[in-house]
């Protein structure tokens, strides 16, 4: 999302729609490719638009037909749309890389139950987070995690937002339920007032209210929290350690030191945690923002020792270079190492073709992803992928 808990707590925030806002415009919550209208970037896979002579689905290599009606334009002729048509603007943030964003675009945009929906009251568009405006409007709306969909009044007032993956059926009705003006937070505090010793519910709360930046309301659930679970027994004290340093001191305070200060006090404190070894990354991620590379590879060092044979955290680490641009030969080292313990991983093959085309080795980037689109036949994404390093290579 991008980028994020217990079954339970990740129910509450994606079934009962994550996050609705209010207002001011100002409230908040990593990834989706352009949709149709738009030309796509390199390296950005490219969305159809709905055709009259071409059913909306995946075509066999990895193109999607959606089933939405894109707006092609900026977001603020977007906004100028929605006025003249008296609807609400839906914007689908994300960023390539994403995998729910993937899900997105293969299983629920491509429904033409969901393009009809969307088609009476909204008018569609699709920001990509990492270019264009994009960097602009996830400062604007403070948008914490991707996929982040937002609904806007015509004003450019945000009435909520759903954040993650939702199946068709559910985002129609979440959908509908902002429209309406259900408020979902207000439904998140009702289960928290009416069980206040169900720290589960408490922790779904404040982590909804720190995806709105709502930094007040989540500190007081925040704390709670944490002192309901003082030997981390139900992993909700680690999380709300790690949501803090995330998305408070590091997103909105914008200090990245003091985040770094967090996250350490976090391992130092519940060093076996889960939220303990995903600090590593953070870490590593808010050093090379500084400009720090060796202390960044020294952080992924750090969590790979965690657990040296571990793929997850091999892919772990080449995410983290690829799409930091930083450490880049450490982390096809470590990459090349989890395809040796798991072979038939394709996510280290696309990693390591993403790594391959960083460093411009685009032939043994191609060969790399055509391994994980042969592991993963059914994947539209890795066919997409190969067609892109194809044009690299070519």
């Amino acid at each position: 999302m991008s980028s994020r808990g217990s079954n339970q707590s990740k129910w509450w925030l994606s079934w009962m729609l994550a996050v609705v806002a209010c207002g001011n415009g100002t409230t908040s919550s990593e990834q989706s490719p352009p949709k149709s209208g738009a030309t796509p970037t390199p390296g950005t896979p490219a969305v159809d638009p709905p055709k009259t002579d071409q059913a909306p689905g995946v075509r066999p290599d990895g193109e999607i037909v959606s089933a939405v009606d894109w707006f092609d334009g900026t977001l603020e002729q977007a906004l100028e749309r929605a006025k003249a048509e008296d609807k609400l603007l839906f914007v689908d943030v994300g960023a390539y890389w994403c995998p729910p964003c993937h899900a997105l675009d293969e299983k629920v945009f491509v429904d033409p139950a969901v393009g009809e929906f969307l088609g009476k009251g909204y008018v569609s568009v699709h920001i990509d987070a990492e270019k264009g405006e994009g960097p602009e409007l996830v400062e604007r709306y403070h948008v914490q995690a991707f996929p982040t969909m937002l609904v806007l009044e015509a004003t450019g007032i945000e009435k909520g937002r759903i954040v993650d993956f939702l199946p068709a059926d559910d985002l129609m009705t979440a959908l509908g339920r902002i429209a309406t003006g259900d408020n979902v937070l207000a439904k998140l505090a009702d289960a928290v007032e009416v069980d206040p010793d169900d720290l589960a519910k408490r922790y779904a709360l404040g982590h909804a209210y720190l995806l709105a930046a709502n930094r007040e309301q989540a500190k007081v659930h925040m704390d709670t929290v944490v002192l309901g679970d003082p030997s981390n027994e139900m992993g909700l004290a680690s999380r709300a350690m790690y949501d803090h340093a995330l998305f408070v001191t590091y997103k909105l305070d914008r200090d990245p030191q003091g985040a770094i200060v967090e996250f350490r006090a976090l391992q130092a404190k519940f060093p076996d945690s889960k939220d303990a070894v995903r600090a590593f990354r953070h870490i590593g991620r808010l050093y090379c923002k500084m400009g720090k590379e060796s202390e960044a590879v020294a952080s992924l060092d750090a969590m790979m020792a965690t657990d040296p044979t571990s793929p997850d955290l091999a892919s772990a680490y080449g995410w983290f270079s690829f799409r930091q641009r930083c450490g880049l030969e450490p982390a096809l080292a470590v990459v090349r190492k989890g395809i040796v313990a798991a072979p038939d991983m394709a996510d280290l093959r696309y990693v390591e073709a993403e790594l391959l085309a960083r460093k411009g080795n685009e032939s043994e980037a191609l060969a790399a992803i055509r391994k994980a689109s042969e592991l993963e036949p059914k994947s539209a994404f890795y066919r997409r992928m190969v067609r892109r390093i194809e044009g690299l290579a070519g």
